[in-house]
């Protein structure tokens, strides 16, 4: 496949934060709504869990995402990030559906 060329990462700071009890309903939904694109259901988590922008996250590489049978881990940063279990999970069903 040819190169694909991504925008500069833009990073604006929302004027209104998600509030908490927001957030956690938003990521019930993704974990839970299996008529949800299961690659968006991942990203959507990890902007969730991780406020990262969606520009970080549409850069993650499969080599990004380590999986040791009892820890799934993603590389935002030094060290990497482990995902807790229900989002473990949904990750792990995204790769088996690559």
């Amino acid at each position: 496949m040819p190169r694909l060329m991504l925008p500069p990462a833009v990073i604006t700071q929302d004027p209104e934060p998600v509030h908490q009890h927001r957030r956690l309903a938003m990521l019930r939904r993704i974990l839970n709504d299996d008529s949800l694109p299961l690659r968006a259901r991942v990203a959507a988590a990890l902007v969730l869990l991780y406020a990262q922008p969606v520009s970080r996250i549409v850069r993650l590489t499969i080599d990004d995402i380590t999986d040791d049978e009892t820890t799934v881990t993603v590389q935002l940063g030094d060290p990497p990030s482990p995902l807790p279990e229900p989002v473990a999970d949904l990750m792990r069903a995204y790769i088996r559906s690559r």
